[in-house]
């Protein structure tokens, strides 16, 4: 804009500027708080927990059935589906169609039509829902074949876990193994924790030595500085077995080290990098300052990392698929940690746990990660929008949906959201 040739700022463009300015550093310090804050929105406890109120409920249930509904609703999600109808994983159809109208007899609540059920009814749908999706997926083939293959993965990952989570404990064992060889070969003063009678020892020793030297005379003319002497010498002998006895630990834990060093060659010679892994996290645990041990258990926790996000990849997927977004949000989430520069792993368990009612501060944590990893993803803006709108954080989904619409202009998802979010204020 001009005006008598002179070039003038355009103040409304300028206001215009500052606003949207002013929005997009109101939307990104609100997107901080939401982060830093310390209040979230979790994952909904698990089932089966009965309260006190709820034995107190007036329901018309037998004393026993009400047992085995609370019993049967809290490890819903800890039994797998053969657990669930009470088969053999090699059990027919027959089996399977016994199991589940057994099942369906004692748990459907239209068999208590009329009955009041109160809070045992949510729960007596929640079983009934499951065990028939136990049931179809069972007596699917492929879908059985599928579940099966889930499972597989399942303990896998349980066994990886289990065996690199008891490194820890099996530096302990090899600490305190290390001591005990050290001290059984110590006089019986040391074994004890007493040393201190064969320090005194010692010190008459020298003292004897130095009267035999013809320096008798000087120590008893002055007994101050013989004692300050003998006490020097005691602190001294003390200080030295201290020192032998901690050298000889190392030397001990070191031994240790190397058998653990030896057997996770054997490990990966046979390819199991696991057990590789778990055999270095103790040898480097043992000698914490030996940086080749320390390199080498890092390469073997990497390719153990490998394996671990490979299962849980193929258990986030079978869940995602079914719906189980809980189980799902924990799949991926441990994927994350397995491979922390995975963008999709991120995208995806944000994702899950908005779906599974999460934690969300923990989805726009895995959102955004997954965004600085990718930056040009269109669906990893698109789910950490999703995630700003469940937290109600408009004008931070805003952001994110349009920089989702930059990249993937023709996606309708996306412009849909848009609309749904209407003009901005």
């Amino acid at each position: 804009m001009s005006r008598g040739g002179q070039v003038l700022p355009d103040t409304a463009g300028a206001a215009r500027g500052g606003a949207a300015e002013t929005k997009t550093r109101r939307s990104a310090r609100g997107a901080r708080r939401f982060l830093l804050s310390n209040t979230s929105t979790r994952m909904s406890d698990a089932p089966g927990k009965e309260t006190a109120d709820s034995k107190l409920e007036n329901v018309e249930l037998d004393p026993e059935l009400r047992q085995a509904v609370v019993a049967l609703y809290g490890r819903l999600d800890s039994l797998d589906y053969y657990g669930l109808l009470g088969v053999q994983r090699s059990c027919d159809r027959k089996a399977l169609k016994r199991a589940y109208y057994e099942l369906a007899a004692k748990f459907h609540p239209d068999r208590h039509f009329r009955k009041k059920l109160g809070s045992f009814k949510v729960k007596m749908e929640a079983i009934f829902a499951r065990v028939t999706l136990a049931h179809d997926t069972l007596l699917d083939g492929d879908r059985r074949a599928e579940y099966d293959d889930y499972l597989q993965a399942q303990r896998q990952s349980r066994s990886i876990e289990d065996l690199l989570s008891d490194a820890l404990a099996h530096v302990r064992e090899a600490e305190a193994k290390a001591q005990e060889e050290v001290l059984s070969s110590e006089p019986p003063t040391l074994r004890s924790g007493h040393p201190a009678p064969q320090v005194d020892l010692a010190a008459r020793r020298e003292a004897l030595a130095r009267r035999l030297r013809g320096r008798r005379v000087a120590e008893a003319s002055n007994p101050a500085a013989t004692s300050t002497q003998n006490a020097t010498t005691s602190g001294e002998a003390v200080e030295a077995l201290k020192r032998r006895y901690e050298e000889r630990v190392l030397q001990a834990k070191s031994a240790q080290a190397r058998k653990y060093a030896d057997k996770a060659k054997d490990s990966a010679a046979a390819g199991d990098f696991v057990a590789a892994a778990s055999s270095l996290r103790i040898a480097s645990g043992l000698v914490p300052s030996d940086a080749e041990l320390a390199r080498m258990a890092k390469d073997a926790q990497s390719r153990a990392d490998v394996l671990l996000g490979q299962t849980y990849t193929q258990q986030g997927e079978y869940e995602e698929k079914n719906g189980h977004w809980a189980e799902a949000s924990r799949s991926w989430t441990r994927v994350c940690r397995a491979r922390d520069n995975d963008a999709r792993a991120h995208e995806r368990a944000a994702n899950a746990i908005v779906k599974a009612a999460g934690d969300l501060h923990e989805a726009a944590r895995l959102g955004t990660r997954a965004c600085e990893l990718e930056p040009a993803n269109a669906q990893a803006r698109l789910t950490l929008a999703t995630v700003y709108l469940a937290a109600g954080l408009g004008l931070n989904a805003r952001r994110e949906l349009e920089a989702a619409a930059r990249l993937a202009p023709r996606d309708d998802t996306i412009q849909e959201m848009i609309k749904k979010l209407g003009q901005p204020a």
